[in-house]
């Protein structure tokens, strides 16, 4: 029987699934191995059989989701793809349940995966004593079958229902001559939508536009019309950034010699994360380093449809205190603080018909958010994916980017290197240009543009895309600004008196006039009040302070929603006093 446990595990491993267990566990080969059970040994089958039923039903949840999007979508090879996926699922969720069956009524392990293996490869129940379990489990697995084959049935018939009232819809707003219907909405978040707020400079948000996919790289063809989806859908908004509290870290994955991704659950014994966030958003996370609390901004690089955790990608600064910490001394189970999700830098495919993601550096990750939510909702548009790297050696995400890819048939990359000598790098090498983005991006006038990366990079590329007559208001650009000025720099900026208005500082009893053109966050820093912040650019909105008497003015308010502003909070990396000012600070 060893001998025979043996050659049935070499058959399996050629499977997709495996008998009883499969990629990543030891069930079958165990349970082959095994004629009887002591105690120890029922603990190990009861363990690796919850898991295997636990992969089976993520599996087929996933798959159904995946299904009835690619049939929306008309997308036949995501569809034979998630078809599998669910076969698969029900194929793991029946091996754990035999192995189940052994540890409820204790029949022999070995009886139990040879049956196991004789009914996935059609070869019918094996005699061993043990009669109707053949029959039973054909029942329960058919039970499940048609369970699964009911449910895709109602949901075709729903979706039919609403295809056609929304049909119905279009041609009576054809008929009567009326406007262009409202924008549609994004698909779902867990319960949250698509975000449309006011606009700022580089980092707004355009109206909703949904549409047609335009072409793949090299194609002459314009994009399609339009579609106007009906009016029922409902208008996207940002999800509340008003949660704070502990966050678990469960892994940390090196991507390249510098950067490493910190993948982060739920602090409680949850088993989802406690608010929903967009592609695109970042999450503020407070360190304690020293003695001395520390905020920083990190864009989140997971798709949001992934409810278990998220994940916060982190380059290592020469000089940075909290990257350093990071990198050193940060080890899975510890617990940060963090607040959010926050941010305007985002794309759920409701806002425009093709997507340009331009990234460099760390300025990959909201892009990757964005590319795998997209991938997973099987978007039936073209999303453009440049990436300028400094070597090949520094490539972050190359293998999941590459994965994709292949996943993806609208996703288009094109990666750029500056530095690719001593490698074996043969793709695009030197810096973006106009000849590459043109090359690259069929009808990119047309197109929305997204950019992430140093702020020299972002500077240059944006020159390029106006040049192309790409309109200021399609490129939309991510930038978290300086964390801490730099000891000793600037020190000249203020040197001479302060000629502007009084500012009081209510809470810590101090005052003083301010400089022309200082913000009130500079200010705090030269009476060493201690405003918190993080990205001094006003998008990640820890330095808010209540102003109690006058008037200031921002060039950028986008942390703060229609409840802080009714409660007169400000940023006070941006507030500049147009007169006298009491703040609670």
């Amino acid at each position: 029987m060893p001998a025979m446990g043996k050659m049935m595990e070499g058959m399996m491993g050629g499977m997709g699934q495996g008998c009883c267990g499969g990629a990543g566990t030891e069930l079958y080969p165990l349970m082959m191995s095994l004629s009887s059970m002591s105690p120890e040994q029922r603990l190990q089958v009861q363990r690796l059989s919850a898991a295997r039923i636990g992969e089976g039903k993520a599996l087929v949840q996933l798959g159904q989701q995946r299904l009835f999007a690619a049939i929306a979508s008309g997308d036949h090879k995501v569809a034979a793809e998630a078809m599998q996926q669910l076969r698969d699922g029900l194929g793991r969720i029946g091996s754990g349940a035999a192995a189940h069956k052994v540890l409820a009524e204790g029949t022999r392990p070995q009886a139990t995966a040879m049956r196991w293996f004789k009914g996935e490869m059609n070869l019918g129940p094996v005699g061993d004593g043990e009669s109707g379990m053949a029959s039973e489990r054909l029942s329960l697995m058919h039970i499940i079958a048609m369970a699964l084959l009911v449910g895709f049935a109602i949901a075709m018939i729903t979706m039919y229902f609403f295809k056609m009232r929304r049909t119905a819809s279009l041609f009576g707003r054809i008929e009567a001559g009326s406007e262009k219907p409202p924008p549609g909405a994004a698909p779902a978040l867990g319960g949250t939508l698509a975000p449309n707020g006011p606009n700022r400079p580089d980092t707004g948000t355009l109206p909703v536009v949904p549409g047609d996919p335009a072409q793949k790289v090299g194609s002459a063809r314009p994009p399609a019309p339009m579609a106007s989806p009906s009016s029922e859908d409902a208008s996207p908004s940002l999800p509340n950034a008003k949660w704070h509290g502990l966050l678990r870290v469960i892994q940390i994955i090196a991507e390249t010699p510098t950067v490493k991704t910190i993948r982060l659950g739920p602090a409680a014994d949850a088993a989802t994360l406690p608010f929903t966030f967009l592609p695109g958003q970042f999450l503020n996370v407070a360190f304690f380093i020293g003695g001395a609390r520390m905020n920083r901004s990190y864009s989140i690089s997971s798709s949001p449809t992934q409810r278990a955790y998220l994940d916060l990608t982190v380059k290592r600064e020469p000089r940075g205190a909290v990257s350093r910490h990071i990198d050193d001394l940060l080890r899975e189970g510890d617990e940060l603080e963090a607040s959010g999700p926050m941010g305007r830098f985002t794309f759920t495919g409701a806002e425009a018909n093709s997507i340009v993601l331009v990234s460099g550096g760390v300025g990959i990750t909201p892009m990757m958010s964005i590319s795998r939510y997209l991938t997973e909702q099987s978007w039936p548009h073209d999303i453009f994916f440049i990436y300028a790297g400094r070597s090949p050696a520094d490539f972050i995400f190359a293998s999941d980017l590459g994965l994709l890819e292949r996943r993806n048939p609208r996703l288009h990359v094109a990666v750029i290197m500056e530095h690719p000598e001593g490698s074996n790098w043969l793709g695009l090498t030197g810096r973006l240009s106009m000849a590459v983005l043109s090359q690259v991006v069929p009808d990119i006038t047309s197109r929305r543009v997204h950019m992430c990366g140093p702020p020299v990079m972002m500077d240059a590329v944006r020159s390029l895309l106006l040049e192309l007559k790409v309109p200021a208001e399609q490129i939309k650009t991510e930038d978290f600004g300086t964390t801490a000025p730099v000891p000793g720099a600037g020190s000249n900026r203020f040197a001479a008196a302060a000629t502007g208005p009084l500012v009081n500082f209510s809470e810590s009893g101090k005052s003083a006039k301010i400089h022309v053109d200082q913000t009130l966050l500079e200010l705090s820093e030269e009476l060493n009040i201690g405003i918190e912040f993080s990205c001094r650019v006003g998008t990640c909105g820890i330095c808010k302070v209540k102003l109690t008497a006058g008037e200031v003015d921002m060039a950028i308010d986008d942390a703060l929603d229609a409840g802080d502003k009714e409660n007169g909070i400000v940023l006070a990396c941006q507030a500049k006093p147009r007169g006298p000012i009491t703040v609670e600070a």
